[in-house]
């Protein structure tokens, strides 16, 4: 492990990956650079490049380069056991790369470990929401609050985007809904003040109500310039809140690209994902 990445200090030099995709490739707007603290553009939020990952001797992931800009909403899809979650969790630092690297807010993090990379600005939103059952609404969010160089949510912002979140501030967590639960977690998310938030099937076990409600909460994320990579099995729903997608298949990426096209080429989606 290498020695403890700062956040709030001087880090690397301005990130001089690809540059951001114009609007005419199919992108929804052009990208915004946002400025650090130390007035360095950072155009790319998150940067993976050629990550190679293990568990044991077995390799899940094969040089996996993907990148979400700041404010953009990327779709990363594929086929269970593709590697979706897989890559989240590099990039969180649960399970690290063995090579390639992560930035993240023009930082390299590969090294990271996981509470580092949070208290940077990276939200998570696992599949299985991962909130306290024995805890209330009101102190699973407290635990969560922590400062970083983004802007902290309050709770009655997450009450403006679930507005049933506020009736629920005093019940332990195990006795609510799982579209209850997917509430909690993401308002956790936001109340950890992130720069990104990963989002890892957001959609699974949710009436089709609930998962409408939490792809306008991605649009709003994105509307407030945080950005978002979202893994999905609901392809539908994931391409029509994204800027782009990656495709994944068998630990690798095997497409990128505008997530119009996905959404408008049927030849195209079905031989990706077979929808």
């Amino acid at each position: 492990m290498g020695s403890a990445v700062k956040f709030g200090g001087t880090g690397m030099n301005v990130v001089t990956h690809r540059p951001v995709i114009p609007a005419k490739a199919g992108i929804q707007g052009a990208l915004d650079p946002r400025l650090r603290g130390d007035d360095e553009v950072v155009s790319a939020m998150l940067t993976v490049n050629r990550i190679n990952t293990f568990y044991g001797e077995t390799q899940a992931l094969f040089d996996v380069s993907l990148e979400v800009g700041a404010g953009e909403v990327v779709a990363l899809l594929g086929a269970n056991g593709a590697g979706k979650t897989t890559t989240l969790r590099s990039i969180l630092g649960l399970t690290p790369a063995r090579s390639g690297s992560v930035h993240f807010d023009g930082r390299d993090v590969t090294h990271a470990t996981t509470h580092e990379i949070a208290r940077g600005g990276i939200g998570w939103v696992p599949d299985d929401r991962r909130i306290f059952p024995t805890l209330t609404v009101a102190r699973n969010l407290a635990i969560a609050r922590k400062k970083t160089r983004f802007r902290s949510w309050s709770e009655k912002e997450c009450f403006e985007i679930f507005s049933a979140l506020e009736y629920l501030m005093h019940r332990e967590c195990e006795n609510l809904s799982g579209g209850e639960m997917q509430m909690v977690a993401i308002s956790r998310a936001l109340i950890g003040a992130p720069g990104l938030v990963l989002f890892d099937e957001p959609s699974q076990g949710l009436a089709p109500k609930v998962v409408q409600d939490v792809m306008k909460t991605i649009l709003r994320l994105k509307g407030e310039g945080i950005s978002v990579l979202v893994v999905e099995q609901n392809v539908q729903s994931a391409l029509q809140v994204a800027d782009r997608a990656y495709v994944m298949n068998l630990g690798a990426i095997v497409h990128e690209g505008p997530a119009a096209q996905l959404r408008e080429d049927e030849a195209l989606r079905k031989r990706l994902l077979g929808v």
